[in-house]
């Protein structure tokens, strides 16, 4: 794909990593500490731990931590004027639009690969594709969150539903939802379960459309969501609708606090979590959480949002950019950073995977959210992708909310993304 200009002016010169620029030289003939500039957008207090005992471990180097509100936008403002951080954090999506603006440095995967201590090999491959860009690694792996679902034990133990080890397939989730109704009296349960359209329409359909056999780029790379595939994804989930299983698809707020809120209060016998709001729900409910529904064919999908870690294109002490990040994201101090974090997280670690969930009783069996990343993704992540979500989120209302025809809508949002995938 070609790459798409930025109209950013980056004065400063990129230093690759590993290009043999000495820490202690770089230190100057003062012998003062190195200080590495950090900006996120979270909080001190998710890293304090971690960065103390580099610190300690490392009495050269300084860390200067600030969390930024608007993001994004200091970020790209920053780099036009040639005043980047040292260390940047990259959300979904970030690390290819900083790598195309020449604001990442790119990391020596080899290198990282031989060093046996760090092993390289035990992150998650779902990884890749959010710290890479054009083939090559801008950023490492730090944390984040998925989707699963839950369901509340005693309506199932009520209705005889026993949950497959491996999820629903999409017929068994239908007679799953067609047996809770019948007993929705019995249950006091409004619907068997609600699907919400979020702010993020990608969010709601990529599941569907992936276990369909949707993809999202053609092998061309223009845009495959106006495939039979894709069609059949919205006419299940709208069958489910016409059958009177889930309510209208209807926006109820960004995240799922709403949906939470229902499935405490016993209005409906399962929902679609995200990780990062799991806490919400209530002990007092019997409740368990599943694989993500899976298609008869047993493909199964979910989304996966990752954080990582760079370093920018300006900064003058790579070497000791690249120490603490290894740092960061070796088992040792990812296990200081998710042991205490009071927000559950994904551990991008294989060999880390019950860190994330450790806030939770075993008999909930969050594990599931972690194992999920075998099959968690993202639409192909590129520089326009901020442009394609709003456009995504378009058509999609229009077949939601304005019953608009589902092969023409999704003809028409194919044309629009491909104007942005060939530039």
């Amino acid at each position: 794909m070609k790459k798409k200009v930025i109209a950013l002016a980056l004065t400063a010169c990129m230093v690759p990593v590993g290009s043999g620029v000495d820490v202690m030289a770089a230190k100057g003939d003062s012998g003062d500490k190195i200080t590495l500039n950090w900006q996120s957008y979270d909080s001190y207090d998710k890293y304090q731990k971690v960065v103390e005992a580099f610190e300690k471990e490392n009495p050269d180097i300084e860390i200067n931590f600030e969390e930024v509100s608007d993001y994004a936008t200091k970020i790209l403002t920053e780099a036009t004027a040639g005043d980047l951080p040292d260390l940047i954090n990259c959300n979904t999506g970030t690390t290819q639009i900083l790598a195309n603006a020449g604001a990442l440095q790119k990391f020596d995967v080899d290198a990282l690969k031989a060093d046996t201590e760090y092993k390289f090999d035990d992150f998650w491959d779902a990884a890749e594709n959010y710290c890479t860009y054009d083939g090559d690694w801008y950023s490492l792996p730090l944390d984040g969150g998925n989707y699963g679902w839950v369901y509340n034990v005693d309506m199932f133990d009520k209705c005889g539903i026993e949950v497959p080890e491996d999820g629903f397939t999409w017929d068994e989730f239908t007679d799953a939802c067609k047996t809770l109704m019948e007993h929705k009296d019995e249950l006091g349960i409004e619907y068997p379960t609600i699907i919400n359209d979020l702010s993020s329409a990608i969010d709601t359909m990529y599941p569907w459309i992936t276990e369909a056999g949707g993809s999202y780029l053609n092998d061309d790379e223009t845009c495959g969501w106006n495939s039979d595939e894709t069609v059949a994804a919205f006419e299940y989930v709208k069958s489910l609708v016409d059958e009177g299983y889930v309510p209208a698809i209807e926006k109820l707020g960004d995240g799922y606090d709403a949906l939470i809120t229902k499935f405490n209060a016993g209005q409906i016998a399962m929902c679609r979590v995200a990780l990062w709001n799991s806490t919400y729900l209530q002990d007092d409910v019997n409740w368990k959480a599943m694989n993500a529904p899976r298609a008869n064919d047993g493909t199964q999908a979910e989304v996966l949002f990752l954080n990582g870690i760079g370093i920018s294109s300006s900064c003058e002490n790579p070497e000791a950019a690249e120490k603490f990040i290894k740092y960061l994201t070796s088992e040792e101090g990812l296990a200081l950073y998710l042991e205490d974090n009071t927000s559950p997280q994904i551990a991008v670690r294989k060999s880390q995977a019950d860190l994330s969930v450790s806030m939770f009783d075993e008999n909930h069996d969050m594990k599931l959210f972690n194992t999920g990343l075998k099959y968690a993704g993202y639409i192909d992540l590129t520089e326009t992708f901020a442009d394609q979500q709003t456009i995504i989120g378009q058509y999609f209302d229009e077949i939601w909310h304005n019953d608009a025809d589902i092969k023409s809508t999704l003809d028409s949002m194919a044309d629009q993304l491909n104007g942005l995938l060939a530039q």
